[in-house]
């Protein structure tokens, strides 16, 4: 236990005056005048906005030239997906061409070889393909001709049968005349280049007769597919061996030379890896991608799948350079860097200039500032400028006019106060009772003589426990009544040697509500509590010699009963039926005032445990009490269930308080009123409920239902009882 004594808010100031508080956060530049305070930051935070907007403008412009390049390469994109199209709608009409041609089913049909060639020749020689190859049913070679740059027809005799390759195969095995065409890209077995061919069925007559592989190679659809995007374009095969650069445009150079010396670089830079590849060909769009240096250029390349119809039979990516995004983007960052550099020299010469005129008066004003720190509450700035700080010292100015003020006025409330804690002093002192005040750490604080006596003798017995539990319990439970009732009953009474202590304690709280602490007052009540002792012993004198004749009363009257039955007359054994009622009663509440002494006086109660069935024992009490109910117009309701177990119980101590609930359901309930009586299981154990219409008891009394002799008290008790 920690004794001091303290005043009113001693252990705020405490808290303000703690020497281990963190000390406020102050800038390391001790040594810097005013002056150079206020313009080395705006050095700092221009010099930080200059570089910063620098780089988001250079950015800026660098992201929309990046975004322009990004969406020519979709468009160029979604134009070679459009071209493959297109091409593929050329190859197909050659087909249907070739199978309406006359005699050409006729000739397919015969495996007449001549025919087919003498038909089909003519034919390849005004499309824009460049190879014609048409099989028999059985895959024999019918036709093989391709297409020379000077706008010549070769007939190649080879190779003499097709059945095996995956294009006529699918045809073949299908037998669809009208099935869909087969597509693919290819290394021609003659001239070594790759081709795009398509294979289309031939049956006019909704008979498959053969098959016709229209081709174009990628050195022809190349160039055109870069003509009609504007973007470099180049095609990637899976041969199973790894992925393979079929073709580019930017392997076709003017001189042969310089395609054998920087073929090697290029092939290497357009290289994508095969996961590259899959992940484009089963894309839904374009995709862009990387970017390579080809020829000393940069380039930015965009991938997509080489998907026609339900095939997908390559990748292809399509190119543009990316010389203009550098150049501009170092044109941009020059010509900011320079204005932003322009910019923030003029900020710093700006910012000096308005730091003279600023430090002059701010410097009086310290000056000022540090006089009435010093105690001096005379001094002012005299500063009259409009400005802020103009404005700035005359707040100051009177600021401390009423800073002086204020402390005269304290100075009066302190000697007010003096006097005042005087009077309180006084007060206390001359209290018999001590007066204990326990603080929010938990230190009990004696505010007169009378608790310091008493806090050393419980210090001297260690019986520190009751004032402890005194102050949870006024926490806990006390709290809710501190302002309605501060001053509560008695929470607690010990014994401190041979004295008897009565501890009485209310929450002490500002007006806002906060809370400050317990007052604790301790009293010595050994007198009373003598003078209750020997009330109580008298009590229970008295209760036990009245039992003697009351219990010869009983007798007498049930022997009169048994024997007079044939001799007595209605009325004599009314009589004699009511003294017995009445004698019972009378030893009833001798019992009842027996049992409250034993309680009172600390002692337990005999119980005697039988097993006990509550259903008729309940039933009694209520039949009993039927006829008053009926006499107060009470609609008495009885609900006793079947399944009830025997319990172990005193039957007589049951049957009291049974008693004690009906009776005061019947007492405190206003005539057509109701009062239910409930006896049901709940799991292992039976409960009983008494509830009535009655009118209650305010939550401000319940806290003294078992107090000693309390009653309940209200206008309405005339009317219920």
């Amino acid at each position: 236990m920690q004794r001091r004594h303290s005043a009113p808010g001693s252990r705020k100031r405490q808290v303000m005056e703690d020497p281990k508080a963190t000390p406020p956060f102050q800038w390391p530049l001790p040594a810097l005048s005013i002056r150079n305070k206020i313009v080395l930051p705006y050095l700092i935070l221009t010099l930080i906005v200059a570089a910063v907007g620098t780089y988001v403008v250079t950015n800026l412009v660098a992201g929309s030239l990046e975004e322009r390049l990004t969406n020519h390469l979709l468009e160029a994109g979604r134009v070679v997906s459009d071209a493959w199209v297109e091409k593929e709608e050329d190859h197909l009409r050659a087909g249907r061409v070739l199978a309406y041609t006359e005699g050409m089913a006729e000739a397919l049909s015969a495996h007449d070889a001549e025919a087919v060639s003498r038909l089909g020749m003519p034919l390849l020689a005004g499309w824009k393909s460049e190879c014609l190859i048409v099989v028999d049913t059985e895959g024999r070679l019918m036709l093989h001709a391709l297409k020379q740059p000077d706008g010549t027809i070769v007939r190649l005799g080879e190779p003499e049968n097709l059945s095996d390759l995956w294009l006529v195969r699918s045809v073949l095995d299908d037998g669809d005349p009208n099935g869909p065409p087969r597509r693919g890209i290819g290394l021609h077995p003659v001239d070594q280049r790759y081709y795009y061919f398509t294979a289309v069925p031939l049956g006019p007559d909704g008979q498959l007769v053969g098959v016709a592989i229209i081709g174009t190679s990628l050195d022809i659809l190349l160039p055109l597919l870069k003509q009609t995007s504007l973007a470099h374009v180049t095609v990637y095969l899976d041969e199973g061996q790894g992925v393979k650069t079929a073709g580019s445009t930017f392997l076709l150079p003017t001189e042969e030379e310089e395609e054998k010396t920087l073929l090697s670089s290029v092939l290497d830079a357009l290289a994508i890896s095969p996961e590259t590849y899959q992940q484009v060909l089963w894309s839904t769009g374009i995709t862009v991608g990387k970017n390579v240096a080809v020829r000393g250029r940069m380039y930015r390349l965009a991938y997509g799948p080489i998907a026609i119809g339900n095939d997908r039979i390559g990748v292809f990516s399509v190119g543009l350079p990316m010389d203009f995004i550098l150049s501009a983007g170092a044109t941009s960052r020059n010509t900011y860097a320079l204005l932003f550099t322009a910019a923030m020299v003029s900020v710093i010469l700006i910012g000096y200039a308005i730091a003279r005129q600023i430090t002059g008066p701010l410097g009086r004003l310290v000056r000022t500032s540090q006089a009435v720190a010093e105690g001096d509450l005379e001094q002012r700035t005299g500063i009259k400028s409009r400005d802020e700080i103009g404005v700035l010292a005359t707040a100051f100015d009177r600021m401390t006019e009423r800073l002086a003020e204020r402390t005269r006025a304290l100075e009066r409330l302190l000697r007010a106060y003096k006097e005042s804690a005087g009077r309180m002093r006084s007060i206390l002192a001359s209290i018999g009772d001590g007066v204990i005040l326990e603080d929010v750490d938990g230190n009990l604080i004696p505010l007169n003589k009378a608790a310091e006596e008493l806090l050393e003798e419980l210090a001297a017995n260690f019986q520190f426990g009751p004032l402890r539990e005194l102050s949870v319990t006024e926490e806990k439970e006390l709290a809710a009544d501190a302002e309605s009732n501060p001053w509560l009953l008695e929470s607690r009474r010990f014994e401190v040697g041979k004295k008897v202590i009565s501890a009485h304690s209310a929450a002490v709280r500002t007006d806002e509500g906060e809370y400050l602490g317990t007052v604790i007052v301790l009293r010595d009540v050994t007198a009373e509590v003598e003078a209750e002792r020997l009330k109580d012993a008298f009590i229970a004198h008295v209760s036990h010699e009245l039992r003697t004749p009351l219990t010869a009363i009983k007798g007498y009257v049930t022997l009169l009963l048994r024997l007079g039955e044939e001799g007595l007359t209605e009325e004599q054994r009314r009589f004699l039926q009511t003294i017995d009622r009445h004698t019972d009663n009378l030893i009833g509440m001798i019992n009842t005032l027996l049992d409250f002494s034993e309680i009172e006086a600390g002692e337990r109660l005999w119980v005697q445990r039988r097993p006990c069935d509550l259903a008729p024992l309940v039933r009694e009490i209520v039949d009993e009490w039927r006829p008053t109910m009926e006499e107060k117009r009470l609609r008495l309701r009885v609900e006793v269930a079947d399944d009830l177990p025997i319990i172990l119980a005193d039957a007589r101590r049951l049957r009291w308080a049974i008693i004690n609930l009906v009776r005061n359901a019947q007492q405190y309930t206003p005539p057509e009123g109701e009062v239910s009586v409930r006896l049901f299981r709940q799991g292992d154990e039976v409960v009983l409920e008494v509830a009535d219409t009655g009118v209650g008891i305010p939550s401000e009394v319940q806290q003294h239902l078992f107090s000693r002799f309390f009653r309940m008290m209200n206008q309405a008790d005339d009317e219920v009882r």
